[in-house]
């Protein structure tokens, strides 16, 4: 097969983001990648695909409403969003599965261990930095006060900006 035929049906990088319920952290953290990639690097969505699921998500849960209304002010929807659980055919398909917490990880690990190459916490794949491993956690802000809501989403914005810079220095992006 020649090189343009091989690009034609070379596989989307397919990064993978999960929280326990998909209705906050994975769903906006997901869609708020995916809005950043299409705005300052919109051909890369021609080489990546970012999904995002739950380790205890029922299928079809709207996400979260201050999530929703962040993302609108933001210049993005999560309206089309329903959440999903994990699933063993999304966690051979993922080529990275980048989880919020320490519990996600291990839950995946013991439910999937084919996916120990490629599974991360969020804070931590390509993390260089001195932090004990237990401040590499995101912290849920469902049911919790707007200062947790604004930490959150500062948090994702960070880390969507390492992210991206660690995928663009793999040669991902």
């Amino acid at each position: 097969m020649n090189d343009a035929v091989m690009f034609f049906f070379k596989k989307k990088f397919h990064v993978v983001i999960v929280c326990t319920a998909n209705r906050t952290r994975s769903a906006y953290f997901a869609g708020y990648l995916n809005h950043c990639i299409q705005q300052y690097w919109p051909g890369a969505l021609k080489r990546i695909k970012i999904t995002s699921a739950g380790t205890k998500a029922v299928s079809g849960g709207r996400v979260n409403d201050v999530v929703a209304l962040i993302a609108r002010k933001q210049g993005f929807s999560l309206r089309q969003h329903l959440s999903t659980p994990v699933s063993t055919a999304l966690m051979k398909r993922a080529d990275l599965i980048l989880v919020m917490e320490q519990e996600h990880k291990d839950y995946i690990l013991e439910n999937y261990p084919f996916t120990k190459e490629k599974l991360f916490r969020l804070m931590e794949y390509g993390w260089q930095g001195e932090d004990s491993m237990s401040s590499l956690n995101v912290p849920d802000p469902t049911g919790k006060d707007a200062d947790d809501f604004k930490a959150f989403i500062e948090t994702a914005r960070v880390e969507a900006d390492r992210l991206i810079n660690e995928l663009v220095h793999r040669e991902v992006l």
